[in-house]
This record gives C-alpha cells, structure tokens and sequence, in this order.
C-alpha cells in the first residue's frame, strides 16, 4: 500500500466502518434465505450443510464486529497520538494490518455468498 499520510486515515476508517456494516447485513440476508430455505425440511443432508453455514455466518458476524471495535480504537489512538511521531507510525502500522484485514474480509464474504448462491441453487 502506498504511504498514506494520517491525515487520510479518518475517512478511509470510515469507509471501512460503512462496508463492514454492509457485509453485517448481508450476512443477515444470507441468514433469512437460509431460514426459508431449511424450514420444514428433515433432509439430513440439507440440515447438515445448513449447520455448517449457519456456524460460519455466527463466526463471520463475530470477526466483523471484532474488526469494527479494532478500527475505532484505532480512530482513537489516531487522534490521540496525533502529536507523537513514534506513536503515529505505530498507529499506521495497524492502519495497514486493518486495511488487509478489511480486504479479506471482502473476500470471505463474497465466497461465502458465491458458495451459498450454489446452495441455494441445488436445494430451491
């Protein structure tokens, strides 16, 4: 990532912040269609595999809201340190890990979106 100047940093942990709530809902979405897709189902196998995404939207929902308290701590000891230089370089080395994690966390929502789309296409 190229160097971001501190300055920068707010509205990029902003506009993490906005899509990390978009993956929250969509997370939610994938949920209810899961619920109308299993309801009143005993096909074990079709319950098995909805388990396995039911325990992977659980651990997704979790991760995102781990992320999201990270970054707002992150806004905090921005505005705190803003006068410290060490303490700002530091800041910006979680900047970046937040940024990647931010990205893969795009990523897996995606995939877990493209797998369920199949899902839901061989049981619909």
């Amino acid at each position: 990532m190229e160097q971001i100047n501190i300055k920068h940093t707010t509205p990029l942990h902003q506009e993490w912040l906005r899509r990390l709530d978009f993956y929250h809902f969509e997370l939610f979405l994938i949920q209810e269609q899961l619920d109308e897709v299993t309801e009143g189902s005993a096909d074990k196998d079709l319950l098995k595999r909805a388990e396995h995404f039911k325990a992977v939207l659980i651990a997704r929902k979790n991760h995102i809201d781990k992320l999201r308290n990270r970054i707002r701590e992150n806004l905090n000891r921005l505005a705190a340190d803003a006068a410290d230089e060490d303490s700002v370089d530091k800041t910006l080395k979680i900047f970046e890990v937040l940024n990647q994690e931010c990205l893969a966390q795009q990523q897996s929502v995606n995939e877990l979106r493209s797998e369920f789309e199949q899902f839901t296409t061989e049981w619909a």
